[in-house]
């Protein structure tokens, strides 16, 4: 009885070892993952603001009248230009 009773133990340490393991082994991929997860939420809400951007000043060129188009016509081209040298947060720089 006692040869099978440590046989049993030991195996249920090779177990929770094993368990451990893969436990350990899985961290990186999950944390990428979550960085990943993180990266894309914040891009696509930095697209959501470009287009609500755009659009108000889009609707801001419209509703002046001729005379006073000159100044939102620059402020447009300002914009256009910041959002023109926006970089994504998930740019690759690897050249390989």
């Amino acid at each position: 009885m006692a040869d099978d009773s440590s046989e049993v133990v030991k195996e249920q340490s090779e177990a929770v070892a094993a368990t451990d393991l893969v436990v350990k082994g899985n961290g990186p991929a999950f944390y990428t993952n979550a960085g990943y997860a993180e990266s894309l939420a914040n891009t696509q809400a930095m697209n959501q603001l470009r287009m609500t951007l755009l659009g108000k000043v889009s609707e801001s060129i419209i509703s002046v009248s001729p005379a006073e188009g000159g100044s939102d016509v620059a402020a447009l081209g300002m914009l256009a230009k910041m959002f023109g040298n926006l970089q994504p947060a998930t740019t690759n720089t690897n050249s390989g």
